[in-house]
Formats: C-alpha cells, sequence, structure tokens
C-alpha cells in the first residue's frame, strides 16, 4: 500500500514539475503562478502545497534534480574505465549530449528570455565541481592543469557549447558536440582519471 502511495506521490510531483517547465518556457518564469500551475495540471492548490511550499522550491527541487542526471551522465565515461586516454575516446563514448536534447524541457529553459533563478549559474558550478572533485588530468602539466584557473577555462567553456547548442536549435548531432569537447578537454592533456569513486 506504502509503495502505491509513493508511487502516486511521486506521479503527482512530476506533473507538476513538468506543467512548471511548460509555462515558464512558454510566460517566463516570474510571469508563473501557482495558480497557474495548478490550473493548467489539473489540481487544487491544496495538492500543490501538499507538495511544494510554492513555485521557488519546485524550482528548486527541479533544479536539483536534474543536475544530478547531469553529473551522472557526464561522469559515465570516468565510471566505466577510472582513467580515460581522451586520445582513444570515442565520440559515441560519451551520452551526456544524447541526454541533453531527449530533456531539452528542462535545458531549454537556460536559454529562454525570463530565466528560473540561478538556473545557469548552477549548471556552471556542477561543471566546475565536477573537475574540482571528480577527475583530473594526469601527465608532466597535471598540477598547472589541475589548478583552479584552468578549471575555470574548461567549465566555462563546456558551459558555453552546451548554451550556444541549445540557442541553436540543437543543430549538431550529440556525437559531434561530444567530439568537440574531447578536443576541448585534451588540447593541453588526453589522460584523465578519476579523483572520485563516488561518481553518482
Amino acid at each position: 500500500m506504502e509503495r502505491k502511495e509513493d508511487r502516486r506521490v511521486e506521479r503527482t510531483k512530476d506533473i507538476l514539475r513538468k506543467t512548471f517547465k511548460e509555462l515558464v518556457l512558454e510566460r517566463g518564469y516570474s510571469r508563473v503562478r501557482v495558480k497557474d500551475i495548478v490550473e493548467a495540471a489539473n489540481y487544487n492548490r491544496t495538492t500543490f502545497y501538499v507538495h511544494f511550499l510554492g513555485k521557488e522550491e519546485l524550482a528548486k527541487d527541479i533544479i536539483e534534480l536534474e543536475m544530478k542526471s547531469f553529473v551522472h551522465q557526464f561522469c559515465k565515461p570516468l565510471r566505466d574505465n577510472p582513467v580515460l586516454d581522451l586520445r582513444q575516446m570515442s565520440p559515441s563514448g560519451t551520452d551526456v549530449f544524447h541526454y541533453i536534447k531527449e530533456n531539452r524541457s528542462y535545458y531549454d529553459l537556460l536559454v529562454c528570455d525570463d530565466l528560473v533563478p540561478d538556473i545557469n549559474q548552477i549548471l556552471l558550478r556542477e561543471i566546475q565541481e565536477i573537475f574540482q572533485h571528480r577527475m583530473s588530468f594526469v601527465g608532466d602539466q597535471a598540477s598547472e592543469m589541475n589548478a583552479q584557473y584552468f578549471i575555470h577555462y574548461r567549465s566555462y567553456g563546456i558551459y558555453g557549447f552546451i548554451l550556444e547548442w541549445i540557442r541553436n536549435g540543437y543543430d549538431a548531432t550529440p556525437s559531434e558536440m561530444a567530439r568537440r569537447i574531447i578536443n576541448l578537454l585534451h588540447y593541453h592533456s588526453p589522460i584523465m582519471t578519476q579523483i572520485s569513486s563516488d561518481l553518482r
């Protein structure tokens, strides 16, 4: 019985999340009210407030869930191979760009005119965290390549690639995007390794 109840709760929350994203894309974040969400989702305000304190908490919940999935997908190549030679890596070896395109209902929010607060900064911060705490470069220039300013350089580069891809309507294939990122990453050092085995 409890499992059925859990599934029902999660289904309700999923519908509220999906409705919220659709409304933000259509109207912009500041113009979406709880009233709009529940009407479009065919719920009442009481149901909404059982799960979320307001649209701010709903937005935070959506971002947190999405960033967990993003990090999981981004780190997949190193989960599969703790020491990774980027020279040998096929663009098909990473699924993160397929994942982004399949979940464009979220990623399109990154380029709409009236943004969810902090949504872009949180993606950039997650990319920085990956290079700071989850993976690093090895080789003669490792200390320089893993220094903070290079972490920022790589993170902003990947973040910029992703945003431009979304702005351009996902015009390149996911494999082409993966190839570009692989080239960006191995410009100074081709070997990467896990820092943490907890690559989500």
